[in-house]
């Protein structure tokens, strides 16, 4: 149950808070959330994603927030 549950939850990241990276494990009533996210927003919606899919278990949001730096300069191609 705990694997078919998995699959339900990442199937709803993808399509509700479009991320495919995040990984999901069940144990008992805890669902953990693992991986990284590009901000604070999307690491909200995974967790709202997954409370949503999760049948009333608790969420252990575990994802980080990796900083994406803007570039410095143009890149040229050659």
């Amino acid at each position: 149950m705990s694997e078919y549950l998995a699959a339900h939850i990442q199937e709803r990241l993808a399509a509700d808070a479009y991320e495919l990276g995040i990984r999901v494990d069940v144990r008992g009533d805890v669902v953990h959330l693992r991986g990284e996210v590009m901000s604070e927003q999307r690491r909200r919606e995974a967790e709202e994603a997954a409370r949503a899919a999760a049948e009333g278990r608790e969420i252990c949001n575990e994802l980080h927030v990796v900083a994406v730096a803007e570039p410095e300069a143009e890149e040229r191609l050659s």
